[in-house]
C-alpha cells in the first residue's frame, strides 16, 4: 500500500478521518490515532472533520504551510542567509510577501534584509508546504548557496569595475599632464 499523497512512498497507516493510506511525512499521530496532514489542517481552519481532542493538540507532525497556526521545529531557528541576502526574490520562492515591504524607501533596505534573516525560517515554514525538516533545510541551504553566490559575483565585478575607473582615470590624467589630486 503506498501513500495518497505521496504515491512513491509506502505507507505506514490510514488516516481515522479519511481512510486514506499515509507515509510516515503525512502522518500525524495522536494517543495511538493516525491521521494525515490534511485532515489536520482541515481540523485547525474549522471544516467539517472532526476529532475527540482539539485539533491543535493534534499537531505533532509536519505542520507546514499550516499559516500561524504552522508549530515550527526548533532545528529551524537559525539565521536565514537566503532571506537575509535575496530579500524579495527569496521570498517570492517561499511565499514569504512580507519581503517587498524591502522596496519602502530607505528604511525596507536597510532593515527588512535583517527581519527575514531572523524571521525568515519561520515565516517560510508557516507559509509553504514542505515535505519535511530535511526538505525545508536542503531548500534553504540552496538559496544560501545561490544567495552568496550571486553576492560574491556582484563585489568582484564592482571592485573590478572600480579599479578599471581609477585606472582610466589616473591614465587620462598622466595624458593630460595633470597631477592626481592623491
Amino acid at each position: 500500500m503506498y501513500c495518497y499523497h505521496h504515491p512513491d512512498r509506502d505507507a505506514v497507516g490510514a488516516c481515522v478521518a479519511c481512510n486514506e493510506a499515509v507515509c510516515p511525512e503525512c502522518k500525524v499521530e495522536y494517543e495511538g490515532r493516525v491521521y494525515c496532514n490534511s485532515c489536520v489542517q482541515r481540523m485547525v481552519s474549522g471544516d467539517s472533520i472532526t476529532a475527540s481532542q482539539p485539533a491543535t493538540v493534534l499537531i505533532t507532525g509536519n505542520t507546514s504551510g499550516m499559516g500561524s497556526k504552522a508549530s515550527v521545529p526548533r532545528e529551524l531557528g537559525e539565521w536565514n542567509w537566503g532571506g537575509f541576502l535575496l530579500t524579495w526574490v527569496w521570498g517570492i520562492g517561499n511565499n514569504v510577501w512580507w519581503s517587498f515591504l524591502v522596496f519602502i524607501p530607505y528604511l525596507g533596505f536597510m532593515v527588512m534584509p535583517w527581519v527575514l534573516a531572523f524571521k525568515g525560517n519561520q515565516w517560510a515554514w508557516q507559509s509553504r508546504r514542505w515535505d519535511s525538516v530535511e526538505h525545508f533545510k536542503r531548500v534553504q541551504h540552496t538559496w544560501t548557496v545561490w544567495g552568496l553566490g550571486i553576492t560574491i559575483a556582484v563585489t568582484i565585478l564592482l571592485t573590478i569595475m572600480l579599479l578599471l575607473g581609477l585606472g582610466l582615470i589616473v591614465w587620462g590624467l598622466q595624458q593630460s599632464g595633470t597631477q592626481p589630486f592623491w
